[in-house]
């Protein structure tokens, strides 16, 4: 068994059970033995060059940031992205934000990973529905092939209903990924009733497959991570040479189609310097970009909304990927 460190000549008992999500903790609260995953580490000098470590710290109930002065690195252990920590700390405020002030961490193996990892808290089996049954309305043999190739195949399926929708942004849970794509369907069909004339399978083709790059792209074990290729390349990237390999393996798909298609994936972030290596050159492509950002930006909106109902302020702090703060009363 690992060696113990000591605080207060008392040994730290490792455990598998949390005292205190982030969501209810109040400032002046001490923490002894918690349980935090990491999420990011840097490392500074004071003024007076004195060493410092900011931490991203996180559990299934938010993030945290903690601090560890100079005075306490000697009783810390070196940690880096997605080690699992047991901290001795005090909740302080800085900025109007909380935060940890720690004077004791070291990492741990001993931790219940349902502690850590956000689940969507929506139906998994509703979502599934939406999602094959949507696969069924697809009429164009191509397309359908295409969609089939993906979601009947049994390992993707469970693998897409696990994945996370993304790392932090929106849908940063478990089971986000095919939450989000759900919703997505939902507004895709509304939209296809008042603009009938465009393709409705390629739009619900371009629903259910703009975004699988992310189940390459993140990996989630007790935080939710970018892989290698989701440094390197990005989802966007990834699905888009995915499907075109999966196009290949289909018989007489149409050259067009393809293109159609590809434009799709790769513009549904809508603009350049937001992602995608192209702009959106069709109907169906920015209906695609408009309802993909719908279901993102109303997802932080609510989140943002239900985090910061049991405070005391009427606005939430101002929420850059949405420019603006949010009304909560």
């Amino acid at each position: 068994m690992k060696q113990l460190s000591l605080v207060n000549n008392q040994k730290l008992t490792p455990k598998t059970m949390k005292n205190h999500f982030i969501k209810d903790m109040q400032s002046g609260d001490k923490l002894s033995n918690e349980l935090l995953a990491v999420k990011s580490v840097r490392k500074g000098k004071t003024a007076d060059g004195r060493d410092y470590v900011d931490l991203g710290l996180a559990d299934k109930s938010g993030e945290i940031a903690g601090k560890i002065w100079a005075d306490s690195l000697p009783h810390c252990d070196t940690v880096v992205e997605g080690d699992v920590v047991s901290i001795c700390a005090t909740v302080d405020e800085y900025r109007d934000k909380q935060q940890l002030k720690i004077t004791f961490l070291q990492k741990t193996d001993s931790f219940d990973i349902a502690d850590f990892l956000p689940t969507t808290s929506c139906d998994i089996g509703e979502l599934w529905k939406t999602i094959d049954s949507t696969v069924s309305k697809i009429e164009n043999k191509s397309l359908r092939a295409l969609v089939e190739h993906f979601f009947a195949d049994e390992s993707f399926a469970e693998k897409f209903k696990r994945a996370p929708g993304a790392e932090r942004v929106h849908h940063a849970y478990l089971g986000g990924l095919m939450e989000h794509t759900a919703q997505m369907v939902n507004s895709a069909e509304a939209t296809l009733r008042d603009f009938p004339d465009m393709d409705k399978d390629l739009l619900l083709t371009g629903v259910l497959l703009h975004d699988i790059g992310k189940m390459d792209e993140l990996a989630a074990t007790h935080v939710i991570y970018r892989t290698l290729d989701g440094n390197l390349i990005g989802h966007v990237s990834i699905g888009a040479m995915t499907i075109d390999k999966a196009i290949d393996k289909i018989k007489k798909f149409p050259e067009k189609l393809r293109a159609k298609l590809l434009n799709m994936i790769l513009g549904h972030h809508g603009r350049l310097e937001f992602g995608s290596p192209i702009l959106p050159m069709t109907r169906e492509a920015i209906a695609l970009h408009y309802i993909d950002n719908l279901s993102a930006k109303a997802n932080q909106a609510d989140i943002a909304v239900r985090e910061n109902q049991n405070g005391q302020q009427a606005f939430t702090d101002k929420i850059f990927t949405l420019d603006t703060k949010l009304y909560l009363e």
